[in-house]
């Protein structure tokens, strides 16, 4: 793909990387036949390359983001799957988050669109706040009906009730013996939204890890690894949650050691 970018605009290392990428698509359309969005909605903006296309051109003019232009990078899923079938290996996920870190410092929302992600990156993130949220939700339920007569946000609010699960996994037991001599020190990245669904996966890694030797000790200060407020647009929040996961296992580093982090939650790192 052909680019014109101006040298200033070069000048910033994010931007070079960007017009680097975009110089390796070459159009083939290999991405669609993977791409969910563009399979359901048929729509040649919803799929990777024509995502790309508006990418470039909101990049390359140094153009502010347009609603029409948010809306198709908003659907895109950050699956990924679009990167499994490109024959020239083009780096897609950058270029969306990019494309998402230029929209969320450029561009204002509509009010409802500003409430609800708002909400999303108060809550989610924090394992404590989402166990009360999915409570709430669970409660909420039976309300859905009349939360989507709502205007703007009412839809949405409705759709989050009913994927609401029925009920709240109990946490396990925090604590695991080792079984035999201890072979190695560990720490596993909690995640944010996995203790609050699906608790036992953390619970049955850290069990295996005790009948191999490995201890697994807690990390005080961890938390969300911030890929969540990242796919959001919003870096600095990321940045901030990745530097007081960084600070929690620096410190048990510094007391005792970690031959290993391991992240057991799909969504995470």
């Amino acid at each position: 793909m052909q680019t014109n970018f101006s040298l200033a605009a070069l000048a910033d290392p994010q931007m070079k990387e960007s017009e680097k990428i975009l110089r390796t698509c070459v159009h083939c359309g290999f991405c669609t036949a993977t791409c969910p969005t563009y399979l359901l909605l048929g729509d040649e903006l919803d799929s990777p390359r024509g995502r790309i296309y508006l990418i470039k051109d909101m990049l390359e003019g140094g153009k502010q983001a347009t609603g029409e232009v948010v809306k198709h990078i908003d659907r895109c899923l950050s699956c990924l799957s679009c990167m499994t079938t490109c024959p020239s290996g083009v780096h897609y996920m950058h270029l969306v988050d990019h494309a998402r870190a230029h929209i969320e410092q450029g561009y204002t929302r509509p009010l409802p669109d500003r409430l609800m992600r708002g909400l999303l990156a108060f809550v989610l993130p924090y394992p404590q706040r989402f166990k009360l949220a999915l409570i709430a939700g669970r409660l909420g339920r039976p309300f859905a009906p009349l939360v989507r007569l709502v205007p703007s946000v009412g839809p949405r609010l409705a759709a989050m009730l009913d994927l609401a699960p029925s009920s709240t996994p109990a946490a396990p037991a925090a604590t695991v013996a080792l079984s035999e001599e201890r072979r190695g020190r560990v720490a596993i990245l909690e995640g944010c939204a996995q203790p609050a669904l699906a608790p036992s996966i953390n619970a049955a890694a850290k069990r295996l890890l005790a009948r191999c030797g490995v201890e697994v000790v807690p990390a005080p200060g961890e938390g969300c690894c911030g890929a969540l407020v990242h796919h959001m647009g919003r870096e600095h929040d990321a940045l901030d949650f990745a530097r007081a996961n960084v600070d929690a296992w620096t410190r048990l580093i510094d007391n005792g050691g970690l031959d290993a982090i391991l992240i057991t939650a799909s969504g995470c790192g």
